[in-house]
């Protein structure tokens, strides 16, 4: 029987390794919605921009090529890593920093916060997320504006299926990538626990790499993800500082209605 190693990662690093490696080939530096719409922002709101949970550089590194002042933070240190490579090989010099948003701590203040991609829902601890609001309002100039979106749990948030219930839970197939070296990597998910009193969802992503059709590799790591309703939200932006907060739907200015969008969006602003 083949063996090959297989590494486990907790919650805190769940963006690093082949999760971090595969991310642009499997569609993470394409083009998505919320680029026009923050881009919109940016120039409507001139002056220093925060990328909070930059990854690669999908959006950042499109905004320092048009011009604008834009600085990163991400808690993975391979994104990071990933998003300087292709900064350089773009002639391009971002200010890059490995730092979570509730221990936000940087020299200077922003006219724009953005959080893309639902990664404020990364946040399982309630008071790390409101530490995290309380710190983008203090790095945000007056004036200023946050804006981030969170994902809708459709299926996430449904109670695990009789299958699901089984002890250690089953691995659905999610994509398969192919790396520039021709390898493979089989990306898999499962969930373990949908607690929707409390909002939180504990599941397993595997990412299985794949060598002349046989796994050489394997990575597992623990992705935990808290969603959080409308209101809610907008009590902890105002609880934090913000007024004026927008609630909208898809990156788009309509409203946030039923049928539930994929996403909400939410801008706050610092008077």
């Amino acid at each position: 029987m083949d063996t090959y190693e297989v590494k486990t990662y907790t919650s805190g690093m769940s963006w690093t390794g082949l999760a971090a490696t595969i991310w642009d080939p499997s569609g993470g530096d394409s083009e998505q919605p919320d680029q026009a719409y923050i881009q919109n922002l940016l120039t409507a709101n001139p002056g220093p921009a925060l990328d909070v949970g930059c990854g690669t550089g999908r959006l950042l590194l499109r905004y320092l090529a048009a011009g604008f002042d834009v600085d990163g933070i991400d808690t993975s240190a391979d994104m990071l890593r990933i998003c300087q490579e292709k900064a350089a090989a773009q002639g391009l010099k971002p200010v890059l920093l490995q730092q979570a948003m509730q221990e936000l701590d940087l020299a200077r203040q922003y006219r724009v916060i953005y959080v893309p991609c639902g990664t404020f829902c990364l946040i399982i601890d309630r008071d790390d997320a409101q530490e995290a609001l309380r710190r983008m309002y203090t790095h945000l100039l007056p004036g200023g504006l946050l804006v981030f979106n969170l994902f809708w749990p459709y299926k996430e948030s449904e109670p695990l299926s009789a299958e699901e219930q089984v002890e250690g839970g089953v691995w659905h197939p999610m994509w398969t990538n192919t790396l520039p070296d021709g390898r493979e990597v089989v990306q898999s998910f499962k969930r373990l626990r949908v607690d929707r009193i409390e909002q939180v969802m504990n599941a397993h992503r595997r990412y299985q790499l794949v060598q002349a059709g046989q796994i050489v590799h394997e990575e597992i790591f623990a992705s935990d993800e808290r969603w959080y309703y409308k209101h809610e939200v907008v009590l902890m932006l105002e609880k934090a500082g913000f007024s004026r907060v927008q609630v909208t739907a898809d990156w788009t200015d309509q409203p946030a209605v039923e049928p539930p969008p994929d996403s909400i969006v939410f801008m706050a602003h610092r008077d």
